[in-house]
C-alpha cells in the first residue's frame, strides 16, 4: 500500500472510530447520576491517555531518533508546556471559558469541544509527518493515538451530555472533533512529502504538544465540572482514577501483542 493511500486509509479510520465511540453516549439514556459517574471516568482516560500513552510514544520516537545523543528533558518539557500554554492563550484571546455555573453551559461545553480539536489537530499533524517519514514510523503513531482517540470522544460526549448540551449541537461537535485529526494528518502528509521536515524528532515533539493540549482540556475544563457534583456516598474521585487504571490496563494489553 503506498503512502498516499495509507493516510487516506488511516484518516478514514480515524474518522469512523471517533464518531463511533462518541455517538455510544449520546445513544443511551442514562440517570443523572450515572452521566456523573461516566463523565468522572471519562476524565480519568483523558489523563491517564495523556500521561500513559502520548507521552511515552512522543519520547520513544525522539529517543529513537536520537539513539547516541540525548535530548535536553527541558526541550521535551517544553514541548508539552507549549500545548497547554497554547490552549491558556486561546482562552484569554477568544476561546469561551465558563465558570461552571448553570448559565454557562454552553460555554463550558464549547470550550472543551475547541479544546479537544486543539489536541485532535496536533494528533493529525503528528500522523500525517509520520507517514511522509516512512510508512513503519506512520503505523506507530497511528496505533498510539488510536488508543486514545475513541476514549477521548466518548470522554467529550459524555461530558456534553452530563452538561446537559442538546444532542444535536453534541452531533455537531462530536462530528468537527471527528473531521479534525483526518483533515490536518491529510494537508500535513502532502505539505511535507519528500521535506526535510518530517523526522522522527518533529514527530515526538508534535505528539509531547498533543498531550499538553489534552491535559488541559481534562484538568481545566473535566475536572472541575466532575468536582462540582461531589456525591454524599461516592466520591468522584475514585472514578477518574479508575478511568486512569483502564488506560493503564490497555497498554498492558496492547503491549503485548
Amino acid at each position: 500500500m503506498t503512502p498516499q493511500t495509507l493516510i487516506f486509509v488511516f484518516a478514514g479510520i480515524m474518522f469512523i472510530a471517533v464518531v463511533a465511540f462518541g455517538y455510544i453516549p449520546l445513544s443511551l439514556e442514562l440517570s443523572s447520576d450515572s452521566l456523573k459517574q461516566l463523565t468522572a471516568i471519562g476524565a480519568g482516560v483523558l489523563i491517564g491517555s495523556a500521561f500513559l500513552v502520548i507521552i511515552p510514544e512522543g519520547l520513544e520516537t525522539i529517543e529513537f531518533q536520537h539513539e547516541e545523543s540525548k535530548v535536553e528533558t527541558s526541550t521535551i518539557g517544553l514541548a508539552i508546556l507549549c500545548g497547554f500554554v497554547l490552549m491558556l492563550l486561546l482562552e484569554i484571546f477568544g476561546l469561551p471559558h465558563a465558570v461552571h455555573h448553570d448559565e454557562d453551559k454552553d460555554l463550558l461545553g464549547l470550550s472543551a469541544t475547541i479544546g479537544l480539536v486543539a489536541h485532535a489537530a496536533a494528533d493529525g499533524l503528528a500522523v500525517g509527518a509520520s507517514i511522509s517519514s516512512s510508512t513503519e514510523t506512520g503505523l506507530i503513531v497511528f496505533v498510539a493515538i488510536m488508543l486514545h482517540k475513541g476514549p477521548a470522544a466518548f470522554g467529550l460526549t459524555s461530558f456534553l451530555k452530563h452538561i446537559e448540551i442538546d444532542d444535536t449541537k453534541s452531533r455537531r461537535y462530536l462530528i468537527l472533533f471527528a473531521l479534525s485529526s483526518p483533515i490536518v494528518a491529510i494537508l500535513t502528509f502532502f505539505a511535507l512529502k519528500d521535506t526535510s521536515f518530517a523526522t522522527d524528532e518533529n514527530i515526538g515533539f508534535a505528539l509531547l504538544f498533543s498531550a499538553g493540549t489534552f491535559i488541559y482540556v481534562a484538568t481545566v475544563d473535566v475536572l472541575p465540572e466532575v468536582h462540582s457534583h461531589e456525591h454524599e456516598h461516592e466520591s468522584p474521585v475514585w472514578l477518574v482514577i479508575l478511568g486512569m487504571i483502564l488506560v493503564f490496563l490497555t497498554t498492558i494489553v496492547t503491549s503485548s501483542y
